[in-house]
């Protein structure tokens, strides 16, 4: 089969390459910057001429692109699209009612949430890792996260000081708590009305469907919370002026995953363990179901207890290299990159 992955510039993008020829597709790169993911007529001709050409079979992209599921459509070809991080806002165009469509997506409520648009085209499958042997870098601190852009909302300038403050404290309650997501029931409706006069958000395309005023509230204040979380680690850890913060496998990774993401593990968490990397997380309701905490991932309960683990496992280099190895080994049998495709093409079965 004649594959084409449309790149979005995602790392794993190689891996997943590698992986389709080992299995004897001929797979091909379209690398092209979309200036609207919805609407570039430009990238629509270009990737339309580009499947002529290479006579492509299927389409595969890092999350779901609605103008890639455009070509697809037109062409008859399949689409196969892979959310593994929070990035599911493109969900709500019309077109992955598209019978060509085949979304994967990595967090099971979204999943279960987007499903009814389109049945038997639309799955829960984890994330996957590609296993590589890589050098950690010493006396490091790898933060994965520097580079997380928070889009979807942000509140007028005009808002209320009241409900500027209601909603800080909202935000400073649920960040002390991990793995119990409570806000939604803070909200009556009143106030999500009021919440939802002073939210703006970016431009959506014109044929996507309205979001429900609970989800938009839901997405900004879970962006704020993460914002804060990440913006805060990186404070602590530079304040104490003992490690390099760095982007990649390091000594110690630490990950922080987002407050939208309420179930399952992401994509950052099994490839800082499937490189071999020992890693610090925030806590994540069902995480005990994947990993056994302690001895093949590890924990924080705040900033505090995250700089004394770092701390910690810096002096302490055989057990983290042993936790890291568990680790590995633990993503290497459940979550490998092969898995993940095998499950793919069983369910297109």
């Amino acid at each position: 089969m004649n594959i084409v992955i449309c790149s979005v510039g995602h790392e794993i993008e190689i891996s997943i390459a590698e992986v389709l020829k080992k299995l004897g597709h001929i797979i091909y790169e379209f690398r092209k910057e979309i200036k609207d993911q919805d609407y570039d007529l430009e990238y629509l001709q270009d990737l339309v001429n580009f499947i002529d050409e290479k006579s492509i079979d299927m389409a595969w992209s890092i999350d779901y692109l609605p103008i890639i599921s455009r070509v697809c459509s037109l062409k008859h070809k399949l689409y196969i699209s892979w959310i593994i991080r929070e990035s599911w806002n493109t969900l709500y165009s019309n077109t992955i009612k598209n019978s060509i469509n085949y979304i994967f997506i990595g967090e099971e409520t979204i999943a279960e949430k987007f499903y009814k648009n389109n049945p038997g085209h639309i799955f829960y499958l984890s994330p996957g890792a590609a296993i590589k042997e890589v050098i950690t870098i010493p006396e490091t601190v790898g933060l994965w996260f520097l580079d997380v852009k928070y889009p979807s909302y942000y509140m007028k300038e005009e808002s209320r000081e009241y409900l500027k403050g209601y909603i800080r404290g909202m935000v400073e309650a649920q960040k002390r708590i991990h793995g119990y997501h409570f806000l939604p029931k803070l909200l009556s409706k009143k106030l999500r009305n009021e919440i939802e006069g002073v939210l703006s958000e970016a431009e959506r395309g014109k044929d996507y469907t309205k979001k429900a005023v609970s989800d938009m509230i839901d997405d900004f204040l879970c962006d704020t919370i993460t914002k804060d979380e990440r913006d805060e680690v990186v404070k602590v850890i530079e304040e104490q002026g003992t490690y390099k913060i760095n982007k990649g496998i390091s000594q110690i990774n630490v990950n922080i995953t987002s407050r939208k993401w309420k179930t399952g593990i992401p994509y950052d968490i099994l490839q800082i363990i499937g490189s071999g990397g020992f890693l610090i997380t925030n806590y994540q309701h069902g995480m005990e179901e994947y990993f056994r905490i302690g001895d093949e991932i590890v924990v924080y309960e705040d900033n505090k207890d995250l700089i004394d683990k770092i701390n910690y496992y810096m002096l302490h280099e055989e057990e983290r290299r042993e936790i890291a190895s568990k680790g590995k080994k633990k993503v290497n049998e459940f979550y490998a990159l092969e898995h993940r495709i095998a499950d793919m093409f069983y369910l297109l079965s």
